[in-house]
């Protein structure tokens, strides 16, 4: 997933943003991470399950939970 932003950023440094903008102990949305790489880059090949998967992995690393709340 080394999609370049236009910032020079990647998909996952923005990902990893929003992990660590949640409190440590706290709960990372997939939801709300999705909508945050959509908005910086909506046209970027990046799948949800991709970003899904990433937060996955990522998130406890950095002390936190992930709420699977995309369907709401």
């Amino acid at each position: 997933m080394d999609v370049k932003t236009n910032g020079g950023r990647t998909v996952e440094d923005l990902v990893l943003e929003v992990i660590e903008a949640a409190p440590y102990g706290g709960i990372v949305s997939a939801k709300a991470t999705i909508a945050a790489v959509r908005e910086d880059g909506p046209h970027w090949e990046v799948t949800d399950c991709d970003l899904i998967e990433f937060v996955v992995e990522a998130a406890p690393a950095f002390g936190r939970a992930v709420a699977f709340d995309q369907r709401e």
